[in-house]
């Protein structure tokens, strides 16, 4: 009966351990101690991108701070910041999410002991490894620069500098092959910088493409824990600015490379399509815009994406339809304006090899500026130029007047009377003044300019027709 009764409580045990670790999956407890510290209320907040978000709010004992909820948190990058919402320590929560995190000091040195977290406890392991590896770069550098040590000495904290980093690499590599899928070693994973092969980086083309095409091999696109740290945005931009060329073409072959990098998870595809419509609405290169209405077109109308009502959607293809006739390297929408006799007039009258079209308001006085540097530099007579001046106010006495007695010698026109669509809808005007010129063949190569960067915009155009 003993050994039956022995059986049987151990069975009460396994049976009873899986409950409770299956109810400990479905929550969270975290315990962190900041010994020193005086404050009573805490807060914890999760990284969004380049945002952090308040999960959860502790007020416990001094320096004590408690957080348990019945649902799990989100993987990935955590902080605790004090009543006043700054950052006093960040850590990870990962798979195991019931855990304790004490941080104070012993000998003058700052300590760290986890319990309960392997990702916490790599994470701090980490810290510790690297600063006291970059400490010694720090030194090594400080011996290279003292003028009182030859060059083959500086050689040899040159090779030891490097032996250092490598080290760094290897540790982090150890971190990642041994812990595959744990938040920590995605992190790592993600943070991994490329190396060009020795073979190939001194031929500037060659080192390039290689970088490019394996700049996201460790960041797992896929993996929406990512989310819930800071790097993505950094990641984003570094490419971006750096690698993907600033014409909207290029960048539009890279955003959908991105997008189908996601292999269909929902969360980071949605992050993506927000942050390209967000970059590129009103972007600072010129022409970037075509990247806005591609993502419009292709993901929003097409695809479900997140916080996305039926009203937004509507406003989002509305705010694309008006971008898209108007954008670079498309033929400029065609305009039939009344001149200043009553006639109906195109800028297509004009067969100059350039023609700039601005739109205005004599009562402006950023546009009577504008006007002035468009007429200096038409005077100037260093390019075939005509002007498609497009006047936006229904004060035709005001309007006539004020040309008269610039005498400015172009095709001038009131768009308050047309013959064609409205042409705020056709060139995307909601204020005044703007500026777009064409070539030869009306076909747009340039849009939302100042008037005193046209000169450069001719030149530029012409080197490319030449090449």
């Amino acid at each position: 009966m003993k050994p039956q009764f022995l059986k049987l409580f151990l069975l009460t045990l396994i049976y009873t351990g899986t409950f409770f670790n299956l109810k400990a999956q479905d929550s969270y407890f975290i315990e962190i101690i900041l010994e020193g510290n005086t404050d009573t209320t805490f807060y914890l907040a999760n990284y969004y991108g380049d945002k952090f978000y308040i999960t959860d709010t502790s007020t416990t004992n001094v320096g004590t701070a408690i957080f348990k909820g019945d649902e799990r948190l989100k993987e990935g990058i955590y902080l605790l910041a004090n009543k006043k919402k700054e950052k006093l320590i960040e850590f990870l929560v990962g798979k195991e999410q019931q855990f304790k995190i004490k941080a104070g000091t012993e000998n003058g040195q700052s300590q760290i002991t986890v319990d309960g977290s392997i990702d916490n406890q790599l994470f701090f392991d980490h810290i510790i490894f690297v600063n006291e590896a970059y400490a010694a770069i720090q030194q090594h550098n400080s011996m290279i620069e003292s003028v009182e040590n030859t060059e083959e000495q500086k050689s040899i904290y040159r090779i030891q500098i490097d032996s250092i980093n490598k080290s760094i690499l290897d540790y982090r590599k150890k971190i990642i092959d041994q812990n595959p899928g744990i938040i920590f070693a995605v992190i790592l994973s993600a943070m991994q910088e490329n190396i060009i092969p020795d073979e190939i980086k001194d031929n500037q083309d060659l080192a390039y493409n290689y970088y490019k095409t394996h700049f996201w091999d460790g960041f797992d696109l896929s993996d929406d824990r990512l989310l819930i740290t800071p790097l993505l945005p950094i990641k984003l931009k570094s490419y971006f600015d750096q690698l993907v060329v600033p014409e909207a073409d290029s960048v539009i072959k890279d955003v959908d490379f991105l997008l189908n990098l996601t292999k269909g998870n929902q969360k980071m595809m949605d992050y993506l399509v927000w942050h390209f419509v967000s970059e590129y609405q009103t972007p600072k290169i010129m022409g970037l815009d075509k990247v806005f209405v591609h993502v419009v077109d292709h993901y929003f109308v097409t695809k479900k994406i997140e916080n996305v009502t039926p009203s937004i959607e509507e406003k989002l293809l509305e705010r694309a339809n008006k971008m898209r006739l108007s954008l670079v390297g498309l033929k400029a929408p065609e305009m039939w304006l009344v001149d200043t006799t009553g006639n109906f007039r195109s800028f297509r009258e004009i067969t100059a090899d350039y023609t700039v079209l601005i739109f205005w308001d004599q009562t402006c006085g950023h546009c009577k500026k504008e006007m002035e540097t468009l007429y200096n530099l038409f005077q100037t007579k260093k390019y075939n130029l005509g002007v498609y001046a497009v006047n936006s106010t229904n004060d035709f006495d005001g309007w006539k007047y004020y040309i008269n007695e610039k005498k400015y010698p172009w095709l001038h026109v009131n768009g308050t009377k047309s013959m064609t669509s409205d042409f705020h809808d056709l060139y995307d005007i909601y204020s005044v003044p703007v500026i777009y010129l064409l070539d030869k063949n009306k076909t747009i190569i340039g849009k939302r300019i100042g008037a005193e960067q046209i000169e450069k915009l001719i030149d530029n155009f012409q080197q490319k027709q030449i090449r």
